[in-house]
């Protein structure tokens, strides 16, 4: 029988691991009906009339107007990553080496993703717009740099946090509860 808080390991850890599967395990179902929902809507002649009467704004993020051309391959790559970390959090839970140093990366590469988005907030908030210094639309830019700090403030959170947790998992004393064998 498998218990799941086994003696003798980390009660935070496998708590942790469990509500990360269970999240993942929500959002890869999200992820899957907002695919085929998706799906559903390209196969439509009239969404590709509205597409082509849509205007762009003018100078949408980056980041932004990458994932708008690439839309299907943005909800395939959703999908794959909910599913990559639910499978991840039950291995990390079932004390396997390879979850843990799987989710040791991905918490490594959302960290980075976390620092770039703290240092470049632009690649996904529009900037503000101004023509010669003077403010083009002052509620806008307000709305923009408002956003601007909140993703900075999310992203330093989050990445702190992941960064915590690959650290911990990478050189911590929990690294020591993963083996070969798992439990």
């Amino acid at each position: 029988m498998i218990r799941l808080f086994p003696e003798g390991r980390s009660r935070a850890l496998s708590a942790t691991a469990l509500a990360a599967a269970a999240f993942s395990a929500m959002m890869a179902l999200k992820a899957a009906r907002d695919l085929f929902t998706l799906l559903d809507v390209f196969s439509t002649p009239a969404f590709f009339l509205a597409l082509a009467r849509s205007t762009v704004p003018a100078q949408m993020p980056p980041l932004a107007a990458m994932l708008t051309y690439n839309i299907r391959s943005v909800f395939v790559l959703a999908l794959i990553f909910w599913l990559s970390a639910g499978v991840l959090a039950l291995g990390v839970w079932l004390r396997r080496d390879w979850a843990r140093r799987g989710a040791v990366w991905m918490l490594y590469l959302l960290a980075a993703a976390a620092l770039l988005l703290l240092i470049f907030p632009w690649l996904v908030v529009p900037r503000p717009l101004f023509y010669e210094g003077v403010s083009v639309a002052p509620e806008f830019n307000a709305a923009v740099k408002t956003a601007a700090f909140l993703a900075r403030a999310l992203s330093f959170l989050l990445g702190s946090l992941c960064l915590w947790w690959a650290l911990a998992l990478d050189r911590g004393r929990l690294r020591r509860e993963f083996g070969p064998g798992g439990l």
